[in-house]
């Protein structure tokens, strides 16, 4: 039976009951009020109940009309829903969107784009995902994030990838180190340091420090730990130990500790950050925010040759 009853069947009784006349209800739709009539009566005839009283000025919704028509106008509000809600995220307006992240977006443009893109976007459910490089790409090619942000050197490999920015390398250290009196530093004045590295982005900075002091001379002593930016910047003081950070990562405020650029020759140390994601990702709120990625993109400079991890 409910095969065989159609959609605008409903509406058109739904609306007769509303308007209680099947006149009115014509008029509103633009039909025939006898169209309406005998959608009505074939209604009625497959339900087997008289869903209207019919007299002289109208219609009048039976018992069982109420009973009938009361569910049906509530799946179709919520079938409107569904088509509504469908709509907004084709365009990109709803949904879900998955970021994976190694670098904090505590300050810096990274900060300045999400920001925009929840104002623009409020709709859409913005899930961030921390973790290793390697994690956040093995997740990318499951599926399981749209996008990864990353920094310095990388091969696209399978992915699509826009360049974005350039962002500064600073040296963390406490207030008390011996290289606090300098306003900022060059690679040569890391060489005798004690250089503390966690997790990601540990690896790609040690890279990055190796690459620049490559030629002859003292090397640091670089000590990896299993542990997160901000525990690494809470040991600075106990273990009077320096460490690299990007810019981006420095929003968050360290008791007695103080940052400090390091510079080249050509000024600035700087690395530039990319965004990266699976080009069979039809994702509507991807687009936005990788259109908004582009909006913010700046001039970068090319990262310096390391070695191959």
């Amino acid at each position: 039976m409910i095969r065989s009853i159609e959609m605008v069947t409903l509406l058109q009784t739904l609306i007769a009951a509303e308007q209680g006349s099947f006149h009115k209800a014509g008029m509103l739709l633009g039909i025939p009020a006898s169209t309406v009539s005998r959608r009505v009566r074939s209604l009625e005839n497959q339900l087997g109940v008289r869903l209207f009283d019919r007299h002289r000025h109208g219609i009048r919704p039976t018992a069982a009309s109420n009973a009938f028509l009361k569910p049906i106008r509530r799946i179709l509000d919520e079938l409107n829903t569904v088509l509504i809600n469908a709509k907004t995220i084709a365009r990109g307006k709803a949904g879900a969107l998955h970021i994976g992240l190694y670098v904090s977006p505590s300050t810096g443009q990274l900060r300045t784009v999400l920001h925009e893109y929840k104002n623009a976007f409020p709709n859409v459910d913005v899930q961030y995902v921390e973790g290793e490089r390697s994690l956040l790409m093995e997740r990318l090619n499951a599926g399981s994030i749209d996008v990864a942000i990353v920094v310095g050197h990388f091969r696209s490999g399978m992915h699509d990838i826009v360049p974005l920015w350039s962002e500064k390398i600073l040296v963390a250290m406490a207030a008390t180190h011996s290289l606090a009196d300098k306003a900022t530093l060059t690679w040569d004045d890391l060489r005798t340091e004690h250089i503390l590295l966690g997790r990601d982005p540990g690896p790609e900075l040690r890279d990055h420090l190796l690459s620049r002091l490559n030629a002859s001379g003292d090397l640091p002593a670089i000590r990896h730990s299993h542990i997160g930016r901000d525990f690494v910047l809470s040991l600075l003081d106990i273990e009077s130990d320096v460490t690299l950070l990007y810019e981006a990562d420095t929003g968050a405020q360290h008791p007695g500790v103080i940052y400090r650029e390091v510079v080249d020759d050509e000024g600035p140390s700087l690395v530039p950050y990319f965004a990266c994601w699976i080009t069979s990702n039809d994702n509507p709120a991807l687009q936005h925010f990788l259109d908004l990625l582009r909006q913010h993109k700046g001039p970068q400079r090319q990262p310096h040759s390391i070695r191959p991890r």
